[in-house]
């Protein structure tokens, strides 16, 4: 129960965090500026360059992952060939790996002494980690556990599987890397541009941003590059 409450509560921050961010950096930049439009615009264009940051912390943490699964399955079928059943591995198993993988293998080692469900901890595991291989793991693991097989034989399967995936990742994120590198720096572009301008021409630039033509401007300049930052965005999604 406390693995699923933290799960949630997990979820709800990750969806919490940009629009914080965005409110915070509005607020600051508002009251700097003393203009609402150009805090708006700088809080987007700056949230969107954080949250493409957090994004790459995640994949990395999943590529990470990715290949901390396939020396797992190595040592599970170790194990299994040494006479040791599914629930032993699971509650020694974490020592042998670093995070993130360890630290999801504590929580499943800490979660089967309470809970003698092997199948509900193995989707706990799921959730928490947010990953398709180890959901591919599991499925076959909780297979094999219901209706019999060599689960040995499925997770050699599940592993060349892996490793296929891994090479393919690998490739594409070489071809998509620059690509984000490209989208940060436009998507900063403007602001620089903007902080620059109003080191050297405050007061003319804030008032010409006051005036009716200076909120034209700002307001056509945000609704451009946040199309901008989406149709890069897609594309580079698109191309991994």
């Amino acid at each position: 129960m406390l693995s699923y409450f933290s799960n949630d509560r997990i979820r709800v921050l990750n969806k919490l965090k940009n629009p914080c961010i965005f409110i915070l950096l509005m607020a600051v930049f508002s009251l700097w500026f003393n203009n609402i439009l150009v805090g708006f615009f700088i809080a987007i264009c700056i949230t969107v360059f954080i949250s493409g940051i957090f994004k790459g912390r995640e994949e990395k943490r999943l590529y990470r992952l990715h290949h901390q699964l396939i020396d797992l399955i190595g040592h599970i079928n170790i194990m299994l060939r040494a006479g040791k059943t599914l629930r032993y591995i699971f509650l020694n198993a974490w020592p042998k790996f670093e995070p993130p993988l360890g630290t999801y293998l504590k929580e499943v080692a800490e979660n089967i002494e309470i809970n003698p469900d092997l199948e509900e901890i193995l989707e706990i595991f799921e959730k928490r980690s947010g990953s398709n291989e180890v959901k591919l793991i599991t499925s076959g693991l909780k297979i094999c556990n219901r209706i019999g097989g060599d689960m040995v034989q499925v997770l050699n399967s599940v592993s060349s599987t892996l490793r296929q995936n891994l090479k393919s990742r690998s490739r594409l994120n070489t071809l998509v890397l620059q690509s984000k590198y490209s989208a940060n720096i436009i998507s900063l572009f403007p602001i620089i541009a903007l902080i620059m301008l109003y080191a050297f021409y405050g007061d003319i630039i804030m008032d010409f941003f006051s005036s009716g033509a200076g909120i034209i401007v700002l307001i056509a300049g945000g609704i451009l590059e946040l199309t901008g930052i989406i149709f890069m965005k897609k594309i580079i999604e698109a191309g991994s």
